[in-house]
């Protein structure tokens, strides 16, 4: 058997280099340079499937995008002919589409890049020569196999596929390492499975090296990977790339006219067990103002600020991070939200001269119909007036930072701000019982915004254009809603969405300065933590930061709380942590988050602590170890409760007298007798003989026995028949 056809690729010199056999069977190889790699690697992936299907080799300089220079300068450039394989066609429609056209921005095409480079050619390319080979049931079965539903699977027929062969049939043969590689498993892992007899129909041939047919690959046992079915909607995105992909190639000749593979087909649904994102399987609904106020008690203002402006004016989390103070106009009662940029991460935009950079703001919104204007209600206005005057008022010359952002940095002046406000989100819905694993389907902070939109489309008397352009939607699909119908000079109709808010809050709940104990922590970077001290005690003014504690009952730490019960401060901190302790997580000075407990609270377990008894505290009482007492609690079958967190046995007055008493009759058992064995050993007898001694009354049974059930004989008697034996042995001398 001839050599396997594989081809070499490897840089020497500054070019790379593919060997690959001359034909199939033959010992003689051809050798090609190329200046890049991607032109090597595509040259060798065609040049190999050519001699598999005995087809002479494509011709090399079809492939050689970039030459070396020529000393003759060229009197004009030409423009690289693209290489009919779906991997050159994919990335020369990317290279026209996201970097000269500039269709969308760079986290656009980032997200394009990763399912071509993904999920599109590693599929594709190894099944076909160029891209006019792409059928019908390749895109179909491309598809089955994003939702991880293959279709050799549930039909029990694979087609082999290898990326440095391409597609193998049932009959093909492949070395160790091919198959390794067909199966996704290591070369070692192989090994064992031919050393050990489990690939079916597998060969040494006359060279020594083992042959392993394709259809045994399939024998290979492996652990059954994490779920790998991509969601619906990222299906359909990468089908939608699928028919962007074959567009150009058409419109570049390299794909027959009039003809579409991908007709008919929509991107399917993941089966439960293959999804990557488990399903909640739970109906969705809105959250109600009320479990919205619940939630924002366990978030600090700032977050609170972002909180609500997603609730009440449905922003997007990154057009809520987004606004600044000069976005918002005082009308007195109302006021104006202008929506025209995103915040609160990093986003890679292009800057003056076409290069991408990363900012902390944007100055667009998602879409362009993103970008409005919004009539704020007043209760909202009122929380937005107060976070104006205690985070971007100077106290000393009253003078208001314009271009701040309206919700705070906390680490650095307003940078990022989207994951601490998410991780709070989660943490106060779990707390709360509203989390995904309560509520049975996803809880996010874009639950939030599908609130608002809810509560708009249910509320009667709001035009559907008006919803939509709150929302930040166009207001039609049409020409004339997405080109003709601009937004009301005087955003009159807004007005109206902003009084139903506004009358859905007061009904409810009130306000939306909801009281919180928690403290904003700033960074140290943070220009306003110089003035934290008015920022609290302008949020306390107004009632939205409470104070915890007060003189008669204060918060306790772990130290007060150790002081208070007369306890090791670790016990505290135990107690604190476990629950015996009821407490409160709050931040200290350092930003820490750390377990309080009120004073009432702690004098309260005092007084519990002073009218019950401990098994640990009653064992050392006796003495004894605390194994001894437990099984002793248990032998009397004496009732005792234990404490659901601490696990610590809590006893009543008659356990413990019961337990004293037992150990006391223990006590007394010992001391006027012992154990057989402890009796044969000081007779210097066996323990055979002890035991007859017992039964023929020359040593008393102690009818008593103690934990052991072991048999007991009196020290008198024990004595005496020492005794009596002495005498004896000594009158036969």
């Amino acid at each position: 058997m001839g050599r396997p056809l594989t081809g070499s690729l490897r840089a020497y010199q500054g070019l790379w280099w593919v060997s690959v056999p001359e034909a199939r069977g033959s010992s003689r190889r051809r050798h090609e340079s190329f200046v890049a790699g991607d032109d090597a690697r595509s040259w060798q992936a065609q040049a190999v499937a050519a001699l598999r299907q005995d087809r002479p080799l494509p011709d090399p300089d079809r492939f050689r995008t970039i030459k070396r220079t020529q000393r003759k300068p060229a009197a004009r450039p030409k423009a690289a002919k693209i290489q009919p394989d779906v991997a050159s066609v994919a990335r020369a429609w990317m290279n026209a589409a996201y970097e000269d056209l500039r269709r969308g921005g760079p986290e656009r095409a980032e997200r394009v890049r990763r399912i071509v480079e993904g999920y599109l050619v590693p599929w594709f390319a190894p099944r076909t020569t160029t891209i006019s080979d792409l059928s019908y049931l390749m895109a179909h079965d491309w598809l089955l196999h994003l939702v991880g539903r293959d279709r050799s699977r549930t039909t029990g027929r694979s087609a082999l596929v290898v990326p440095s062969l391409g597609v193998l049939d049932d009959h093909a043969e492949l070395s160790l390492a091919q198959a390794a590689e067909a199966a996704g498993v290591s070369l070692p892992t192989v090994r064992r499975r031919w050393r050990a007899g489990q690939l079916p129909g597998a060969w040494r041939d006359h060279t020594g090296q083992v042959r392993v047919p394709a259809a045994a690959v399939a024998t290979i046992s492996v652990k059954r990977k994490a779920p790998n079915g991509l969601s619906q909607g990222y299906v359909t995105d990468a089908l939608w790339v699928l028919r962007r992909v074959l567009a150009f190639a058409r419109a570049n000749g390299l794909f027959p006219p009039g003809f579409d593979p991908t007709e008919g087909l929509d991107a399917p649904l993941a089966d439960k067990a293959d999804r990557r994102r488990p399903d909640r399987g739970g109906q969705p609904r809105p959250l109600t103002l009320a479990e919205c106020a619940r939630l924002a008690s366990h978030l600090h203002p700032v977050h609170q600020l972002a909180f609500w402006l997603q609730r009440i004016m449905g922003l997007r989390i990154s057009e809520a991070f987004g606004i600044v103070v000069s976005d918002v106009v005082d009308l007195g009662a109302t006021g104006l939200l202008a929506v025209q940029g995103q915040g609160g991460r990093t986003f890679t935009v292009r800057d003056d001269h076409g290069q991408i950079v990363a900012v902390p703001h944007k100055q667009t919104t998602k879409t362009a119909a993103g970008s409005r204007v919004l009539v704020v209600p007043d209760k909202l206005m009122d929380l937005i007036r107060v976070a104006v005057d205690a985070f971007h008022t100077d106290p000393d010359t009253g003078k208001v930072d314009t271009a701040a952002r309206l919700v705070p940095g906390l680490q650095t002046r307003d940078r990022s701000g989207q994951h601490a406000y998410r991780h709070a989100f989660d943490e106060a819905a779990i707390a709360e019982q509203l989390s995904a694993d309560h509520l049975g389907f996803s809880v996010s902070t874009h639950l939030l915004r599908k609130s608002c939109a809810t509560d708009l489309a249910w509320s009667a008397g709001i035009e559907d254009a008006v919803r939509r352009r709150f929302m930040g939607h166009r207001a039609g699909d049409d020409v004339y809603g997405r080109i003709y119908t601009l937004d009301h000079p005087d955003v009159a109709p807004l007005r109206k969405v902003a009084e139903i808010l506004d009358h859905h809050v007061a009904m409810s709940i009130g306000t939306l300065l909801t009281p919180t104990l928690r403290r904003v922590q700033w960074g140290s970077g943070n220009p306003i933590l110089a003035r934290a001290d008015h920022v609290e005690a302008t949020l306390a003014a107004a009632g939205w930061l409470v104070d915890p504690g007060t003189e008669d009952d204060p918060l306790c730490d772990a130290r007060r709380v150790a002081a208070e019960l007369d306890i090791y401060p670790t016990t505290a901190r135990r107690w604190m942590t476990d629950g015996t302790l009821p407490t409160v997580t709050l931040p200290d000075a350092t930003g820490v988050s750390r377990r309080y407990a009120r004073l009432s609270d702690v004098w309260s377990h005092r007084d519990r602590l002073a009218g019950r008894i401990l098994l640990p505290d009653l064992a050392e009482e006796l003495g004894i170890a605390y194994h001894e007492a437990y099984h002793a609690l248990r032998r009397l079958g004496l009732a005792a409760e234990q404490h659901p967190t601490s696990r610590q046995y809590h006893l009543t007055h008659d356990a413990a007298e019961a337990l004293r008493a037992e150990h006391q009759r223990i006590q007394d058992l010992h001391r006027r007798s012992m154990k057989l064995a402890a009796a044969a050993r000081q007779l210097k007898v066996a323990l055979s003989t002890a035991a007859l001694l017992s039964r023929t009354g020359q040593l008393d049974v102690d009818p008593e026995t103690d934990s052991s059930g072991a048999r007991f004989v009196t020290r008198t008697s024990v004595q005496q028949y020492w005794l009596d034996r002495r005498r004896l042995t000594t009158r036969v001398r």
